[in-house]
């Protein structure tokens, strides 16, 4: 069996084969940032592909999970919490979000060290890179990013677009928003794909020490996919507002809402950069992220 994915080198993109499937049975993954909402499709996946798991933030608990799993609840920034938390992993993966990227992973790789940690994954974001830090968001993952490939313990850095799951913050109280003129178009993925293609690296020989493109088949604008989406899933509701990012600043600032303020600079950004374009020629497939937003939302009615 084998799979062909996207992986970055250097500046260069590479389309690679990989062959051979290591045994994960006996290798136990510590999951950081457990309770957030990318975590629970990698959890499901990593656990269906035979991986032990144990997993930790600060308010993860076992009625999140159909399985049982070990649960450690602590902050990663206090080194005796995360000691126990990572005490006889074999590997971590990192999807964490609201704190500094940096330095929680200059925290989690000083830990690995001391606990002999012989593999680490983290989310990141497909527009990271040098060009785009100026934007304090991305140079926070640019540099974590720098000090897990620096580290010399072998490593998994995946770089997803956007996630159809978002699709449904955008909707609250019978309405639905969009925060700027966002004009990009993307290769939305669904957060389940991701959960696979981590699984894979981590079940493949050969997959570590590379960053991993994760989009989905198909490119979708934001105001369209949230049309779409809304005519499935809220059909009363009619119309998609666009608020003005200067406009959220402001009410931002007058009501000291930093959730808000954070919303507004980060659309900002998207409405100033683009997801990165990859050559026809390196097809960026861990796995095959293959589902499309037709099949995704018909999922979610199944659910419904």
């Amino acid at each position: 069996m084998f799979f062909l994915t996207f992986v970055k080198q250097s500046s260069r993109l590479l389309p690679v084969i990989l062959f051979q499937q290591t045994n994960n049975i006996a290798m136990k993954i510590l999951v950081i940032g457990a309770s957030g909402l990318l975590a629970g499709p990698v959890i499901h996946k990593l656990d269906e592909s035979g991986f032990g798991l144990r997993l930790f933030s600060r308010n993860v608990k076992p009625s999140m999970f159909i399985n049982d799993y070990e649960i450690v609840q602590g902050d990663l920034f206090n080194p005796a919490d995360l000691g126990k938390a990572m005490h006889g992993c074999d590997a971590v993966h990192i999807s964490v979000s609201g704190v500094d990227e940096t330095a929680a992973t200059r925290a989690i790789l000083g830990m690995a060290a001391e606990k002999n940690v012989r593999l680490i994954s983290m989310v990141s974001g497909c527009t990271v890179s040098e060009e785009n830090r100026w934007f304090d968001f991305i140079d926070r993952k640019f540099r974590a990013e720098q000090l897990i490939m620096q580290s010399g313990i072998p490593y998994f850095i995946f770089r997803p677009t956007w996630f159809f799951e978002s699709l449904e913050m955008m909707v609250r109280n019978g309405k639905a928003s969009i925060l700027g003129r966002q004009t990009g178009t993307y290769h939305w993925v669904s957060a389940e794909d991701f959960g696979k293609m981590v699984a894979r690296a981590y079940s493949t020989g050969g997959a570590e020490n590379r960053i991993y493109y994760v989009y989905g088949p198909e490119k979708s604008g934001m105001k369209e996919l949230l049309e779409r989406y809304c005519r499935k899933l809220h059909p009363g509701i009619e119309k998609i507002s666009v608020i003005p990012v200067p406009m959220l600043r402001v009410i931002a600032f007058l009501t000291r809402n930093r959730q808000l303020k954070f919303a507004a600079s980060l659309f900002g950004y998207f409405e100033k950069v683009s997801e990165p374009e990859i050559p026809e020629q390196d097809p960026i497939l861990l796995g095959g992220a293959d589902t499309d937003f037709e099949t995704w939302i018909d999922i979610k009615l199944q659910e419904a």
